[in-house]
């Protein structure tokens, strides 16, 4: 039912520091006080001139009617019995009178009085048939004037009942009807005021005038008064770093207030938890106990700081004992942030799973697409660090890894299909499935031609299929190649071309040392510059022409370093004893004597 405004020096707000002393009306005492009004007082001052004024038209129905008389002494009568017409009472001497019901305190639509009651009146002057007159309330008045008197002048409390709440407070029967403004009722503002009807409270009296018979209560000051004591009673007893219990009264943004038992504390926010930037509701609940320890103590404000984080074992101590590397743990995510996402596993202590930790999907991995604030989730504890208080967490090793079944799914020889991710200087990268990514070297995209970058064939976003050469689950390493989806060139050349074939060329170009020609599309053979002719060459390009095809014979294949060696010489000479033979074997008669042996190869040709 407390309304409450909280302040972040660690206690409530005090209530009315000086509150209107008794023995003197509000009005007289504020005449006193200086101009630099404080503005909340300077309100609740006029509030309450506002609830005395309505006080003042209310109690016109209290008081005697004008040109009532009064005469004799209070005394005692019985009550016989209630009805419409009143309140019967017997007097004595078998003298009966009626009181009419108004004269009665009434709570609501209930009086305060019961047949066999015995009650004060005094005579009020006498009926038409000479019978007494008596009035029940000027005698409770007449009782009532001298104990509010010494309440008031000596600043005792007296008890009365709440009878009814009008505008602006309650009235409360003390012998004399009362008010007490709604700003006096309690330290602090009570929304409910019918909640208090009929019910018994002390208070004191703070404004009295007997002429008029009217008074003002205040709850308020005793409750202050009462509560300042039990604070400097309590607060004696305190002492620092003390363990103490209590009760979370609130818990707002910057901390956490504690009723103490008759003294509040304030927690703040820092020392509300070991989770740092949670607000302080999601740790403690209004009503629930607290343990706390004692801060510190301000006996001239009254003020006491707590910590609840002080009066708990620190998380981290033993966090090794309750997570090990490789457990599969539960928590609610918290916090979602571009690099990952952060799990609350237990008061105090937070994991981090990032990004690259969420899923085994390839591509950019963003936390939203796998988790969301507040939910729960199951990851695994990939590492602890006790002394940075970090604990790192994985969403995807709870799942399958697709790596552990990637040598028996992805056999050496087997084909796939991928698209082309990414292409570098050293090779492209081939995406398999959702998990899987391949590469594909540089030297193994084309054969027999030097490729300078893999754009030159490939292109990313191109559907490619290729040959798995190698799969390597412990490093994580899919080898891809493209070429081997074909035979050599190579290969297939020496098949059809065994060592010492005389086969044609192309001269594509020259280098100091002899000269490249093109045997077949992209398969190139070295002619040594010592066997371009079977006269001394002193320069390659002297005896060839660029783009001419010429003969030659092969000297040697190299197929590890796929080289192929040929020689234009020997080409040259075997086919020059090829023509001789020919010529030769036409028969003696047809043959001539020659000096030379050039000489017979000069006429074989012409033959």
């Amino acid at each position: 039912m407390e309304s409450e405004t909280r302040n972040e020096t660690g206690a409530s707000p005090e209530p009315e520091k000086n509150p209107t002393p008794a023995g003197k009306p509000r009005h007289a005492a504020r005449a006193h006080e200086h101009e630099d009004v404080d503005p909340e007082e300077a309100e609740n001052n006029a509030a309450t001139d506002r609830e005395m004024e309505e006080f003042l038209a209310h109690l016109d129905q209290h008081l005697p009617k004008e040109g009532e008389e009064f005469s004799g002494e209070v005394i005692e009568v019985s009550v016989v019995r209630i009805s419409d017409e009143g309140v019967l009472v017997d007097s004595g001497g078998k003298a009966e009178a009626y009181i009419p019901l108004e004269e009665f305190v009434r709570v609501g639509d209930k009086l305060l009085v019961e047949p066999g009651q015995k009650i004060p009146v005094i005579q009020a002057g006498r009926l038409a048939n000479g019978d007494p007159r008596y009035s029940h309330r000027e005698a409770r008045h007449r009782l009532a004037q001298d104990v509010v008197q010494k309440a008031f002048k000596d600043k005792r409390a007296l008890s009365g009942r709440v009878i009814s709440i009008v505008k602006g407070g309650i009235m409360l029967d003390v012998g004399l009807p009362s008010f007490m403004p709604a700003s006096q009722i309690d330290l602090f503002k009570i929304p409910n005021l019918d909640s208090l009807l009929n019910t018994e409270m002390e208070a004191y009296v703070i404004e009295y005038d007997p002429r008029r018979r009217r008074a003002v209560l205040s709850r308020r000051q005793l409750l202050f008064e009462r509560r300042e004591s039990e604070r400097r009673g309590l607060l004696s007893k305190l002492t620092v770093g003390s363990t103490v219990t209590g009760k979370v009264k609130s818990a707002l943004d910057f901390g956490v207030f504690v009723d103490l038992g008759g003294v509040d504390g304030f927690v703040p926010r820092e020392e509300v938890s070991y989770d740092r930037g949670t607000p302080p509701s999601r740790i403690v609940n209004v009503g629930d106990p607290i343990t706390v320890v004692v801060s510190k103590v301000d006996l001239d404000s009254g003020k006491i700081t707590l910590s609840r984080k002080r009066a708990l074992p620190d998380p981290w101590d033993t966090i090794d004992e309750r997570y090990k590397l490789g457990d599969c743990i539960h928590g609610m995510v918290v916090s979602i942030q571009n690099y990952g996402a952060f799990i609350h596993l237990e008061e105090g202590v937070t994991g981090m799973i990032h990004a690259s930790d969420m899923s085994w999907s390839l591509g950019n991995k963003r936390p939203t697409d796998y988790v969301r604030a507040g939910e729960s989730v199951t990851a695994q504890v990939l590492e602890i660090d006790k002394e940075k208080r970090r604990i790192s967490l994985g969403l995807k090793q709870v799942m399958g890894d697709p790596w552990a079944e990637v040598e028996k799914k992805y056999s050496i020889g087997s084909r796939v299909k991928g698209v082309v991710t990414s292409l570098t200087n050293y090779g492209a990268f081939i995406k398999i499935d959702e998990t899987l990514e391949g590469m594909i070297h540089v030297s193994d995209i084309v054969w027999e031609r030097r490729l300078n970058h893999p754009k030159e064939v490939l292109k990313v976003g191109e559907e490619v299929e290729a040959v798995v050469l190698k799969a390597d689950a412990t490093n994580r390493r899919l080898s891809l190649g493209i070429k081997q989806l074909q035979a050599s060139p190579y290969d297939a050349y020496q098949t059809a071309n065994p060592q010492g074939s005389i086969v044609s060329g192309k001269v594509t170009r020259f280098a100091p040392f002899g000269a490249f020609v093109e045997l077949a599309d992209g398969l190139e053979g070295l002619i040594h510059i010592s066997q371009i002719d079977t006269a001394r060459v002193e320069l390659p390009e002297k005896a060839l022409t660029l783009g001419e095809t010429i003969k030659v014979k092969i000297l040697k294949y190299e197929p590890k370093n796929r080289k192929i060696s040929l020689s234009r010489k020997d080409a040259i000479r075997q086919v020059e004893r090829e023509e001789m033979k020919q010529y030769t074997a036409k028969g003696n008669k047809e043959a001539k004597s020659f000096n030379t042996f050039g000489e017979a190869l000069r006429e074989a040709r012409k033959e």
